[in-house]
């Protein structure tokens, strides 16, 4: 079979639900609202507290930050700051609660039914990336031609690389979701300007550090696929072939589901793709029988156990418009002076700004023709006039009260000027409103189950975790019968929440599911 068949082997579409022996849990979904209701087994509360607990990690790392720069003296929003760490703590507290309560019922269990803990995974494990366990050994050198060995060999050690600027990037990540709510609430200033200095600085780095790591990681996934999907092909293993194509597939799905969504579409890549290749090394590592490998893998807790920690929420690092809201009044003694003259208009390139024209003329004006107005603003046009206006107003209301009063306190002729995202609208419309819908938004659907009782089954928790990585799953009371219903989404493609249900109804046949369009 020649490289390039097999390299696009894996997007054939499969119409087969894949087994459940086949696929590998993944246990990182964050599901709050179901892992909160009362688990059924003493796995499922180990799995929770193990959860918890990396919680309680990334809410302490951020919670650390904050009090870093709170206690730095940078922060010219000093409330804000205050406030986020304030509510970080409750976070934290919430999470130690939790924590608390699930050891006190996980120890009630050790009593009652003879349960041993487990232990908690190492960090170190969480970065293993299952290095040390798969490719270096005889099994790969021996069936894949010497070549492609060597880069399989090169792309593993490319691997660490990429979690590496990917870890870089999370870190820039949380620094940012700190200093926006600060910077947002600073008032106008060399402190909101040195702010949002470092907010730019961050941005600007994450972009190249996601650019390097989708670079870095393309290569490692390309690579993976093809050595894995020529090994399979080689040895006969026409099972594991057919399930990694329909995860394939899947992935797919998925990954046209994060188009625009995130902040760095890169980085949610990764978690999908890393998902796929997990699968694709434990199944070859049991089936070749690789113990010690198969082994490292199944112990393994993958980078993308907490998906949720990938696919982070866009952020708006857009620089704030201070705008000079201001009213025009006539103040006594005057503001303007031959040594503090009039100041050019500042333009904003968003949002609207009205002001009222005072007047254009083909010279400067002295000061004493504004009558001790203020503020006041001016500009030179392309028509080489001179155009004065007074105050600044966030509605055409506002702008149209105050020029009436000009106009009764001996101004002959002030009128309402406008701005709407930088440009210069001389006859605003006093009814302009927001821009009106598009009509192309988006129909999405969400996946219902109902009949699950109180909680899901870990097997159905798995199908969703693989099957709608990254997708948020909420509990509600069945407005028809009380009863619970569990709803998984939203989905933008309708293909992938079909794929969910066939999967689910496959492992779970006694379920009632169904697919719901939203808006």
């Amino acid at each position: 079979m020649t490289r390039n068949l097999l390299k696009y082997l894996i997007f054939l579409p499969l119409l087969l639900p894949a087994p459940l022996s086949a696929q590998r849990p993944h246990r990182g979904r964050k599901p709050d609202v179901i892992q909160s209701e009362a688990p059924v087994s003493y796995d499922s509360l180990a799995v929770r507290r193990n959860e918890l607990t990396a919680r309680e990690n990334r809410l302490k790392t951020r919670l650390d930050e904050a009090r870093d720069l709170f206690a730095s003296g940078h922060s010219p929003a000093g409330t804000a700051l205050a406030d986020n760490i304030v509510e970080l703590e409750q976070q934290l507290f919430q999470v130690r609660t939790q924590l608390a309560q699930l050891t006190e019922q996980m120890t009630l269990m050790e009593r009652e039914q003879g349960f041993s803990l487990p232990p908690l995974p190492e960090a170190e494990i969480r970065t293993d990336n299952g290095r040390k366990m798969l490719v270096r050994n005889g099994y790969f050198a021996d069936n894949l031609p010497a070549e492609d060995y060597r880069q399989l060999l090169a792309a593993q050690e490319s691997e660490t690389e990429a979690v590496e600027l990917i870890g870089r990037l999370q870190a820039n990540y949380r620094q940012l979701t700190i200093l926006l709510p600060v910077y947002h609430a600073a008032l106008k200033g060399p402190q909101a300007d040195s702010l949002y200095t470092r907010i730019l600085a961050l941005a600007a780095e994450n972009d190249r550090l996601a650019a390097a790591a989708g670079q870095v990681w393309g290569t490692v996934f390309d690579t993976k696929v093809y050595a894995y999907n020529y090994l399979l092909d080689k040895t006969g293993q026409r099972d594991i072939l057919t399930l990694q194509e329909k995860q394939m597939n899947n992935m797919l799905l998925l990954e046209t589901e994060i188009e625009g969504e995130y902040m760095y579409e890169e980085v949610a890549r990764y978690a999908l793709q890393k998902l796929l290749i997990s699968g694709y090394e434990s199944r070859i590592a049991d089936r070749a029988g690789l113990v010690e490998a198969a082994d490292s893998l199944n112990s393994l807790l993958p980078p993308t156990s907490h998906i949720g920690d990938y696919f982070l929420p866009l952020l708006d690092t857009r620089e704030r418009m201070f705008y000079d809201f201001a009213d025009a009044q006539i103040v006594r003694p005057a503001k303007y002076t031959n040594t503090n003259q009039i100041p050019q208009v500042e333009v904003f390139p968003r949002g609207s700004v009205y002001r009222i024209l005072l007047g254009a003329y083909t010279r400067p004006q002295s000061i004493t023709v504004f009558r001790n107005v203020y503020p006041l603003s001016q500009e030179m046009k392309a028509d080489r006039k001179y155009y004065y206006y007074a105050g600044g107003y966030a509605t055409y209301d506002e702008a149209a009260a105050a020029t009436a009063r000009l106009k009764r306190q001996g101004f002959r002729n002030p009128l309402v000027v406008a701005w709407h995202e930088g440009t210069y609208d001389d006859a605003p419309d006093p009814h302009r409103a927001a821009p009106a819908a598009t009509g192309n938004e988006k129909t999405r659907y969400r996946v219902e189950i109902g009949g699950a009782g109180e909680s899901l089954s870990r097997v159905v928790r798995e199908v969703i975790a693989t099957q709608a990585a990254g997708k948020e799953v909420s509990r509600i009371s069945d407005p028809t019968t009380g009863t619970p219903l569990f709803i998984v989404g939203a989905f933008s493609n309708k293909a992938l929440a079909e794929s969910l249900i066939q999967d689910l109804g496959s492992v779970e046949p006694g379920l009632t599911l169904r697919i719901v369009a939203v808006q």
